[in-house]
């Protein structure tokens, strides 16, 4: 099949990264925009060894699951990937992707993910913007690096949308910058950098600046604490890769000490702030860094980790199945490094108690999970 070529396909199941995959001659065909069990007219944009890419020419048997986006940028901006999908399938959907994914990568069957959503629109309080050539505000264009411009984004809070109408409010010497908005509070990168935004979750205020990650779907976001931290309790944690401390400053109620490493020295500054108290150790570096000091050699009753999307690296996979603290907690943005950490942790003496999926972001593709684990030698 050449690029100018066209085919009617199947499209078989959804994959991580949001896209379909169906078979042509026996290649695998990846294709965005569609749903298991449909029938797509697809030409196909990228050639490679193992698979192709193909775009959607047109829909022959659209599954029941499709619904109107309700945005008129669908599959031409490049922030939400999913909505075409109603939002009960996207949740059925991503826990397929999270169960096959623990199945192809981490080689073991995890049947049981509780799954925790929220609002389906205006939940997303910090976007990254990008100013496009004439000057107005918008979002990068679907596979592409061109500046959609954006008048209003159905899955953001009402406050960012006041930044897309007013440009004039942006920075005009950057190209590209975050902006956080939630209710009456409305922060912008480059102009707002000194400001302390404060997000109430859970009955704690957590501070913070518009220059520090943070999660932007606060109502999902006082969902999973909970579901994270139930139960640990003891001497001594570590919250690792922590941010702005937010686990750690609801485990300061059940841990005499913790340990919170985090390689961004503004968002432990925050931390310090978040977590007070004396008896608790704030390290500005990297968790490699902290295993390769020493520091690490403590004993932990529980440790949480959220690495970013690469998951936890080699050596910090070491460190945790040399330590076995008594419980381990871990978030994670992207389910195939999950499913390759879980399995190596397993094989490690870990035993998997529960699964949570977190939907951080409707209209999305995007995979949030929570997995709680304790040691000890796993019977199956």
């Amino acid at each position: 099949m050449s690029t100018e070529q066209t085919a009617e396909v199947l499209i078989e199941k959804l994959v991580a990264g949001g896209d379909g995959i169906a078979f042509l001659d026996g290649k695998a065909v990846f294709v965005p925009g569609v749903l298991p069990g449909e029938r797509v007219m697809v030409r196909l944009t990228r050639r490679g060894r193992d698979f192709d890419r193909a775009r959607v020419l047109e829909v022959t048997r659209a599954s029941e699951n499709r619904q109107v986006p309700p945005c008129r940028l669908a599959g031409i901006c490049g922030g939400c990937d999913w909505l075409h999908i109603r939002p009960e399938e996207q949740l059925a959907l991503k826990s397929a992707i999270v169960r096959e994914a623990f199945q192809r990568v981490g080689h073991f069957s995890w049947e049981t993910i509780s799954v925790h959503a929220g609002p389906p629109l205006e939940y997303r309080s910090r976007v990254q913007m990008h100013r496009g050539r004439s000057g107005r505000l918008g979002f990068m264009a679907s596979g592409g690096r061109e500046v959609v411009p954006v008048a209003a984004c159905p899955v953001s809070d009402p406050g960012i949308n006041g930044v897309f109408a007013q440009p004039a409010r942006a920075p005009s010497d950057r190209d590209r910058f975050t902006v956080w908005g939630h209710g009456d509070s409305v922060a912008i990168e480059g102009i707002d950098d000194e400001r302390e935004l404060v997000a109430g979750i859970n009955g704690r205020d957590i501070v913070f600046s518009v220059g520090c990650f943070f999660q932007s779907n606060l109502p999902v976001l006082s969902l999973l604490i909970p579901f994270a931290i139930t139960g640990l309790s003891g001497a001594r944690a570590a919250d690792l890769y922590c941010g702005v401390g937010l686990f750690g400053a609801f485990l300061t109620q059940s841990f005499a000490r913790m340990t919170l490493v985090e390689s961004s020295a503004l968002s432990i500054s925050y931390a310090r702030r978040n977590v007070p108290g004396d008896v608790h150790t704030l390290l500005p570096m990297s968790v490699e860094a902290w295993i390769q000091s020493g520091a690490a050699e403590s004993s932990f009753d529980a440790v949480i980790v959220d690495p970013p999307r690469t998951g936890l690296s080699p050596e910090v996979r070491r460190w945790l199945r040399h330590a076995q603290p008594a419980r381990l907690v871990y978030v994670s943005c992207n389910p195939v490094t999950l499913a390759r950490d879980l399995g190596e942790l397993k094989d490690g003496g870990f035993v998997l108690d529960e699964v949570g999926l977190f939907d951080f972001f409707p209209q999305t593709s995007h995979v949030e999970t929570v997995a709680r684990l304790h040691a000890g030698k796993d019977a199956a």
